[in-house]
């Protein structure tokens, strides 16, 4: 199985950003993430046929689906113990929009939502690689001399 080196986080934030008007591609070699937009950028189209063409160096990321994130808030509403909040939720279900907004007012369910929206958004995007032959493995964070953050 081949092995790449890419930054979760900026994996699960283009994950999480993805739309119907851009495309992100993983470059195998580097781990680097490019974005591209036809829309608001005709000559992207040619760039990303040639990296579809190169399917040995480029991978087009997949797009959150609706169903998915909206399956990723109700398992989370299911590990939500205080009765009053696990009732907002529910009723708040439709838009990840809506549960950001409602959890502002609550510090310690907000930061568990995002720990696990990112856990869950993360073995996603870890199985999707792992069906197509690639292991991702975390690449170290770099400061801004290039050099890996301790």
């Amino acid at each position: 199985m081949r092995e790449v080196q890419v930054s979760f986080a900026e994996l699960i934030r283009v994950f999480e950003n993805s739309s119907p008007y851009s495309e992100y591609y993983l470059d195998l070699g580097s781990g680097e993430i490019h974005f591209f937009s036809t829309m608001d950028f005709p000559g992207h189209a040619e760039v990303m046929r040639k990296m579809d063409e190169n399917k040995e160096r480029y991978v087009k990321l997949p797009k959150l689906t609706p169903g998915f994130s909206k399956q990723v808030r109700m398992d989370f509403v299911c590990t939500v113990t205080d009765p009053y909040l696990k009732e907002l939720l529910e009723k708040n279900l439709s838009t990840r929009d809506e549960i950001r907004q409602l959890l502002m007012d609550f510090e310690e369910p907000r930061r568990r939502w995002y720990k696990f929206q990112n856990e869950k958004y993360l073995a996603f995007l870890k199985d999707w690689f792992t069906e197509r032959g690639i292991n991702i493995a975390d690449r170290p964070h770099q400061n801004e001399n290039g050099k890996p953050s301790r």
